[in-house]
């Protein structure tokens, strides 16, 4: 039961300490960056001659993917 409390008490404290450090924070006002959705596309996906990142960025997550789920396989334990 005590351990309960404790751990409770833990959380309790960092999502204090969180919500302390994002409220301390003096954030910038306005506009910070004039990027819009249409430019992160076209550098994503590619204009009619431009290939973009969008092979990549699916490669990369077929990889990570893989990795994923090949530790996942060598952590799993073996019971016989």
């Amino acid at each position: 039961m005590n351990s309960v409390i404790v751990r409770g008490l833990a959380v309790l404290a960092m999502a204090l300490l969180f919500i302390g450090a994002i409220t301390s924070v003096s954030w910038p006002k306005g506009d910070m960056d004039q990027t819009s959705n249409q430019d992160v596309g076209r550098k994503l996906f590619g204009m009619t001659t431009d290939t973009g990142y969008g092979i990549i960025v699916l490669l990369i997550g077929l990889l990570l993917l893989v990795a994923l789920l090949g530790g996942i396989f060598l952590a799993k334990e073996e019971n016989e």
